[in-house]
């Protein structure tokens, strides 16, 4: 999913039910190249996402109309260049970068929640 569209950035409001961001989630959903391939939504020089990085799409969303993944705007997006462009542009309201009340636990990087999958994605 990229951020360059005009118009509101399509997102999930709530991490869904199977969100890999949350704690309470069993691990081994998905696999170490499907972790791989996300890596390059939060990773980058300076602890931020180079600009055009991919933004980290809800995977029950379609392909072909991605949305931005509720947990990961709250955990990671305000490192995300794309998306702090997006709430500068008017486009994100900053409220989506926080976790709201009565949210599932979520892990508190991608890292953690890659070394969470640990077991599940080197067997």
């Amino acid at each position: 999913m990229t951020y360059g569209e005009a118009g509101p950035l399509p997102r999930v409001r709530r991490p869904c039910s199977e969100c890999p961001w949350r704690r309470d989630q069993p691990t081994g959903r998905f696999t170490a190249d499907r972790f791989e391939s996300l890596r390059d939504t939060v990773e980058g020089s300076g602890g931020s996402a180079p600009i055009g990085a991919p933004l980290f799409a809800c995977h029950r969303t379609p392909p072909e109309a991605p949305s931005a993944c509720a947990g990961w705007l709250a955990v990671e997006g305000a490192g995300h260049v794309g998306v702090r462009l997006a709430v500068v542009g008017d486009r994100l309201d900053p409220a989506a970068l926080t976790r709201a009340p009565g949210w599932p636990d979520l892990y508190e990087s991608f890292d953690e929640m890659f070394r969470a999958n640990g077991d599940d994605l080197h067997p």
